[in-house]
């Protein structure tokens, strides 16, 4: 990972190469456009936030006539560049000119918050669209040969489709927060070795940030219909930074208890295989907000 970081940063045009491939082999594997934006982040980050703008143009242009030539739609690209590459350029020019990752975090997390409430401005009924596109997806999964007969009854597909935005967007934002902190990691790696490391496990997002996620976590619990779905939505999508938040607990623990990396395999293998733990460290991210669980979870273990 090393000698790509090293690539990268080596020229505009060798990081528009690895930020355009990434784009246009996201056609196969989705996750991969993740790659592209943590290499405009790096650049960002390493070289400065022109160069790092220059290297997207460069690389959205490169994808866009290839997939020209090969009869692929555009607008593929557009939306890759707009709902991915451009806010984690944006988030890595905050973290450049702030040195504060949390402000950086908060930013990828505002950008999901005012996309929703784009998406509610702009559709009358969200949930109504996401209905028909459950029942393709649905149709799909059952000529595959899954059964999903408890899936398609009518209630639950409807609860499944108000929220469904919320977690598209929650996922996007995931993806914001993931590529930077790659780019940030292979900066540290080129840098200072071990940087990165220190600077996540101190990750905490203050007060305000805390409060406001605490309240609209209430109002979605408090109300019902429209304003509930609205921000029990809201509340996804500002709770996945506390996801991170409860990682960089997990990883202090580790640190000051002498623990060894097993623990933390245990937990990103849990993450992998057991959706529920990623609101259990959510929820410990949020908590950590007020009682710094960091500090006193790491003393009682010194104490024994």
């Amino acid at each position: 990972m090393k000698a790509l970081a090293g690539y990268i940063v080596s020229g505009r045009w060798q990081a528009a190469l690895v930020t355009a491939a990434s784009g246009l082999l996201a056609l196969l594997l989705l996750p991969l456009s993740c790659l592209g934006a943590a290499s405009i982040a790096l650049v960002t980050l390493y070289v400065g936030v022109l160069s790092g703008l220059q290297v997207m143009v460069l690389a959205a242009a490169s994808v866009i006539l290839l997939y020209l030539l090969a009869g692929v739609q555009t607008v593929v690209v557009i939306v890759m560049v707009l709902l991915l590459w451009l806010p984690c350029w944006l988030a890595a020019a905050i973290l450049q000119q702030t040195r504060d990752l949390a402000a950086a975090l908060k930013a990828a997390t505002l950008y999901g918050v005012t996309l929703l409430l784009l998406v509610y401005a702009t559709i009358q009924d969200p949930a109504a669209a996401w209905m028909d596109v459950l029942k393709v997806l649905l149709a799909m999964f059952e000529e595959a040969g899954f059964n999903l007969k408890g899936m398609s009854d009518e209630q639950l597909l409807q609860e499944f489709a108000a929220l469904m935005t919320g977690v598209a967007l929650s996922w996007l934002v995931l993806g914001i927060i993931a590529s930077l902190l790659l780019a940030r990691w292979w900066q540290s790696v080129l840098v200072r070795p071990g940087a990165f490391r220190d600077e996540f496990s101190k990750l905490r997002l203050g007060n305000l940030a805390g409060l406001l996620t605490l309240g609209m976590l209430l109002v979605a619990r408090l109300t019902q219909d429209t304003i509930s779905e609205v921000t029990a939505q809201l509340a996804m999508i500002m709770l996945v930074p506390y996801l991170l938040t409860g990682l960089a607990v997990v990883h202090s623990l580790v640190k000051k208890t002498g623990r060894g990396y097993g623990w933390l395999a245990a937990v990103y293998l849990l993450l992998a295989f057991v959706p529920q733990t990623t609101l259990l460290l959510a929820a410990g991210g949020l908590l950590d907000t007020w009682v710094d669980l960091r500090r006193r979870l790491g003393r009682d273990e010194r104490s024994r």
